[in-house]
């Protein structure tokens, strides 16, 4: 991913550091696995061509009565098109992490999911009843 500029959107409150959400529209605490979001909204939005509107953060849903926080959702003609499931930068993308994302997929059965640290990010997109691995995330058409 592309190095993401955000110092215009930070500011700081009672010393501690806040970042502004484009999707969200407001400040929010800048933990390590905030920053990774953030990144991935602007990667998402500047460099990928996707809109504002069609983006969701910490998603909530529920299925079999349990209870999903997704962090980014990316509906396509209103049906999920990519799940981001991000960490901060000292998790380990493990299969613990790719358990999580896999029960979004099933829930919502989005082409492409992404599994990032900030640091490695996995991209896979699902079809003909295979996955294919990419490289990056794909444009928006």
């Amino acid at each position: 991913m592309n190095k993401l500029n955000i110092k215009n959107k930070l500011k700081t409150f009672n010393g501690k550091r806040y970042v502004f959400c484009l999707i969200r529209k407001k400040y929010y605490l800048l933990t390590k696995e905030e920053l990774v979001r953030q990144k991935i909204i602007y990667y998402l939005i500047k460099n990928r061509g996707y809109k504002v509107h069609e983006i969701y953060v910490e998603f909530n849903s529920t299925f079999y009565n349990i209870k999903n926080r997704i962090d980014i959702l990316v509906l396509k003609k209103n049906r999920p098109f990519i799940i981001v499931e991000c960490k901060s930068p000292e998790v380990k993308i493990s299969y613990k992490s790719f358990d999580q994302i896999m029960k979004y997929y099933l829930r919502f059965k989005s082409q492409y999911l992404v599994l990032t640290n900030g640091i490695k990010t996995i991209i896979f997109e699902f079809k003909n009843n295979g996955i294919e691995f990419l490289k990056q995330i794909p444009k928006n058409f």
